[in-house]
């Protein structure tokens, strides 16, 4: 027995001091707690979020919102589930019994009143909620696991009926205890406060503030704190828990207050325009570079704002004035063919510096604004594929300069009534009364033809994509897209001339009863009666910061810029005018450098042309804030007065030469694309003799007015089109019905070619070649 006692004492002396020592192991393991071997454990909820946690909640008297889940860590930070929170409202300054805000204790949903509790009926608790009609601040907690969330302020008051941006004198940086006690000093930001009616600048922040109103009652104090929002997207950023707002494009927007659970125009923020647009390449050389076919050069552009910060990532448009031969794009200009070109950027809206159409121009912004002007040479010459049509035929015929075959002419279904190739050199549009026709250059075959939509073809788009037509018979002039293939937009009345700007943003048009008519999709179409002077003919300038309509009388200058003075906008008022002899016809152009109008007018329907060279001396444009601008012997570029007056398009006729030609109407004026020739075309007169018919030829700037004499045969150069590297000008001519090919290094006469074209009107003669487009074949070194 003793045996047995001693085997169990000797059993318990080893083997409890181990039980012991591994339990008391166990327990000690700091890992299981936060600090220590007791207190806190890992993956207790020690912190409890409740948002927001910056500028509470605002709710309307009666009204009831669900509040977000809370979330929970633990003391590693570490994210814990809480099986059950439990919810609670406290009024710290309420001293009845009527709280301010009442909350559901198992879900949290919010009441700006009283929840209804113990009803008889077997109405639920929390089913609806009853407005106390008092306004104040309650303070929202969670609990759950042995932890509390952070207070939440929440705001009741009356319904808000008008929200509006506050200004810089009471504001709630300022003076956040009586303006906006919502903000706590943490939420305030160093921003400057937003004052309305002015800009800022990219990459620059400013407070915003809010005045809100029940009625006539400025309810700030006790509103809360709102949220906002940029109706045009890209332009601001906001800082939900400060009310900062930062600028990330330039334009202006209507920002939008959320407060309540409603949501209310507060007014417009705009973020300063771009006041200059620099392009420039590394081998530039005051504004001219030579580039080789074949060859990249890298295109850089600088943009700075109305405060001279420089801006970055703008979407900007990139033009060439001979997009065939010298095409360019926002890095580069990459020559293909020989040629010259103006090469220009600018920021257009809507993708760049928009406004709301009922506030373009507001402190600039909703305008376009123009670059420098880069003129790119492209030595060398290449041969010309020309395509050769009449009014008075049928048939088109493609002719091929690299051989000296003249091919048989292709039938088209319909006659044309015009002819207009694609930039792309791609398609050619031609117009006619029984249909729109679209043709192939590439392997010379009819694409499409579009009989809804018939008339004369105006123009096409830089883009390629819509036409402009006019039909006479039913008095509808039509923007039409032939790759979708739908009608854009119509405008009642009948038209005789369009032209885009180069960048394509607006088509400006004008109609037989002596108006102008401009049409964007920013502005939508816009109607300006110049039946004092007449409208004959319109010339867009480069860099597109202008049209000009030449009229009976007098050249009227619009600009793009619009006119904000008075109680409305005029997007394209008059920014020029300059009185002209009368005229009975007229065709006019402007030149690619941008220093010349070139007007070649007829006094009577019989006699002699008259070039009238407008230039454009020194002008000024008062910049509000900024003084005024002067512009010397060019168009104004850049951004737009910010006064709401229009830049002044200083026009002036320097000088006026004759052509020596007699004819009934003129045709048409071409300059070369490096703007150091014109050549002029016009119908011939009555009897007009075969022999001795000459081509005017007019150097800018100068006055003088050279000729080319025709080889016999030819009565007048009706139309004509340059080849691309500038070297040949092909005239197409009445009396023999060629197309005569002039050197023009040596204004001669060298070759004729005949198309044949068969006549609709003679039977078994040939037509006119009135219609003319041209594209670049291949290349060859000088």
């Amino acid at each position: 027995m003793r045996r047995r006692f001693l085997s169990l004492f000797i059993l318990l002396f080893f083997a409890l001091p181990v039980g012991i020592s591994l339990s008391g192991c166990a327990k000690g393991t700091s890992s299981a707690f936060c600090s220590g071997t007791i207190g806190p454990r890992v993956g207790d909820p020690q912190t409890i979020t409740l948002n927001p946690t910056v500028g509470g909640l605002s709710m309307s008297y009666g009204q009831t919102q669900n509040v977000t889940t809370p979330t929970a860590v633990d003391c590693k930070n570490n994210t814990v589930t809480v099986s059950k929170y439990t919810y609670s409202t406290v009024d710290p300054n309420n001293a009845s019994n009527v709280p301010v805000a009442d909350v559901n204790p198992t879900t949290g949903q919010l009441c700006a009143g009283t929840w209804n509790r113990n009803n008889p009926g077997g109405v639920a608790d929390y089913t609806y909620c009853t407005s106390s009609g008092k306004s104040g601040v309650a303070e929202l907690t969670a609990a759950g696991g042995g932890a509390n969330s952070n207070k939440v302020l929440v705001y009741v008051h009356p319904l808000i009926t008008a929200i509006t941006l506050g200004t810089a004198s009471t504001d709630c940086v300022n003076d956040p205890a009586t303006n906006c006690p919502q903000y706590t000093a943490s939420s305030v930001t160093t921003a400057a406060p937003y004052v309305p009616n002015t800009c800022i600048s990219f990459g620059q922040s400013a407070q915003l503030v809010t005045r809100f109103y029940a009625g006539s009652q400025n309810i700030t104090y006790t509103a809360g704190h709102a949220t906002f929002t940029a109706q045009t997207s890209g332009l601001l950023t906001f800082e939900d828990t400060s009310g900062v707002a930062t600028a990330i494009a330039p334009g202006t927007t209507i920002v939008t207050a959320n407060i309540a659970q409603s949501t209310s125009t507060a007014g417009l923020m705009s973020v300063c325009p771009p006041k200059t647009i620099t392009i420039s390449t590394a081998n530039a050389t005051n504004g001219n570079v030579v580039i080789n076919p074949n060859t990249t050069e890298p295109l850089t552009a600088v943009v700075k704002d109305v405060n001279g910060v420089t801006l970055t990532g703008l979407t900007l448009t990139v033009t060439s004035t001979n997009p065939v031969a010298v095409p360019a794009s926002s890095s580069s200009i990459a020559p293909v063919f020989p040629g010259v070109a103006a090469v220009n950027a600018f920021c257009l809206p809507p993708s760049c510096n928009p406004a709301p159409y009922g506030n373009v121009g507001l402190l600039g912004t909703g305008k376009p604004v123009a670059s420098n002007t880069i003129t790119s040479t492209t030595p060398g010459s290449n041969s010309t594929r020309l395509w050769v049509g009449s009014t008075d035929s049928q048939y088109l015929v493609p002719i091929d300069l690299t051989t000296s075959v003249i091919p048989s002419p292709i039938k088209l279904p319909y006659t044309p009534t015009s002819m207009i190739m694609a930039q792309n050199g791609q398609t050619i549009f031609m117009g006619s009364s029984e249909a729109l026709m679209t043709f192939g250059t590439s392997n010379n075959t009819l694409l499409a033809s579009y009989p809804s939509i018939q008339g004369s073809l105006l123009t096409v788009s830089p883009d390629s994509a819509t036409a402009v037509i006019s039909d006479s018979s039913r008095k509808v002039i039509t923007v039409f897209n032939t790759t979708t293939p739908a009608i854009v937009t119509t405008y009642n009345g009948v038209a005789t001339r369009a032209a885009y700007t180069p960048d394509g943003s607006t088509l400006y048009v004008l109609t037989t009863d002596n108006h102008l008519l401009v049409y964007s999709t920013f502005t939508s179409w816009q109607d300006y009666d110049l039946s004092a002077s007449g409208a004959t003919d319109v010339a867009v300038a480069i860099p597109s910061v202008g049209a000009f309509v030449t009229g009976n009388t007098a050249v009227n200058a619009r600009s793009y810029c619009a006119n904000s003075t008075g109680t409305s906008t005029i997007f394209y008022p008059q920014a020029g005018n300059l009185t002209l002899s009368a005229a009975v016809n007229d065709r006019a152009v402007t030149t690619n450098d941008g220093k010349h109008l070139l007007d070649v007018r007829l006094a009577t329907s019989g006699g002699t042309p008259v070039v009238n060279d407008i230039t454009f001396p020194t002008s000024t444009a008062n910049d509000g804030a900024n003084g005024t601008r002067t512009f010397t012997g060019v168009l104004p570029t850049g951004d737009c007065p910010e006064a709401g007056v229009p830049p002044v398009f200083g026009l002036a006729a320097n000088t006026s030469a004759s052509t020596n030609v007699n004819t009934t109407s003129v045709t048409g004026i071409y300059p070369t694309t490096d703007s150091t020739q014109a050549f002029a075309t016009y119908l011939p007169v009555s009897g007009a003799a075969s022999t001795g018919t000459t081509l005017p030829v007019y150097t800018p700037g100068t006055g003088a007015v050279t000729s080319v004499t025709l080889a016999s045969g030819a009565t007048a150069p009706v139309t004509g089109v340059f080849s691309s590297d500038n070297k040949y000008f092909f005239a197409g001519t009445s009396g023999d019905n060629q197309v005569h090919q002039i050197t023009r290094s040596t204004l001669t006469d060298t070759t004729q070619l005949n198309p044949k074209l068969p006549s609709l009107t003679t039977t078994g003669g040939t037509a006119v070649p009135n219609l003319l487009v041209q594209y670049p074949r291949s290349v060859t070194n000088n």
